[in-house]
């Protein structure tokens, strides 16, 4: 698709996949988790699915950002998610930039898995570092720095990096549908 001005398609379809992808933060509403952020094992596959997803169909920079900016005023409004609230916009829109200028820089070739695994490993990153800054800042919580490398960052790589080679398979089922 060409670039230019969101169409009101691009924007319905971004908020939907957005408001989609923030019902998985419900499941630490009802999941009991053993560690904070538990819930991510559920909710980061099925997030970078929707949000590369979204990035692909609409095919526009800005598309991932709008998209986790949805996400995240959503994930806001409903039960569960990080313990610090006011941090989850900026840390799902720092997501979204990211996959925006990975996809500006490196024009992936149609169903190329790898560069979507990658934009899976790399999108979350940034957010990680902001939670941690919030979680120790406002929570005192103080985690050793392999804990955090290994809880947050690896792990929170690895699932989005798994759910993104997902992407060009529900890219090829809903071609039909969204055309």
């Amino acid at each position: 698709m060409s670039e230019g001005l969101f169409t009101t398609r691009d924007i319905a379809l971004m908020s939907l996949f957005g408001s989609m992808s923030s019902l998985a933060t419900l499941t630490t509403a009802f999941i009991p988790a053993p560690l904070p952020g538990l819930y991510g094992v559920i909710a980061i596959p099925i997030g970078t699915i929707l949000l590369l997803t979204a990035r692909e169909v609409v095919g526009k920079t800005g598309a991932a950002t709008f998209t986790q900016l949805v996400s995240g005023v959503v994930s806001t409004l409903l039960p569960g998610g990080p313990p610090v609230k006011w941090i989850v916009v900026p840390t799902w829109v720092v997501g979204g930039v990211v996959v925006d200028l990975f996809f500006r820089a490196a024009r992936p070739s149609p169903n190329s898995r790898v560069l979507y695994m990658i934009a899976g490993l790399i999108y979350n990153l940034p957010g990680d570092l902001l939670l941690y800054w919030s979680f120790s800042l406002f929570l005192g919580w103080t985690w050793p720095l392999f804990f955090f490398l290994y809880a947050f960052v690896a792990i929170h790589a690895l699932l989005g990096g798994l759910g993104a080679l997902f992407v060009p398979d529900v890219l090829e089922r809903i071609k039909p549908v969204i055309g």
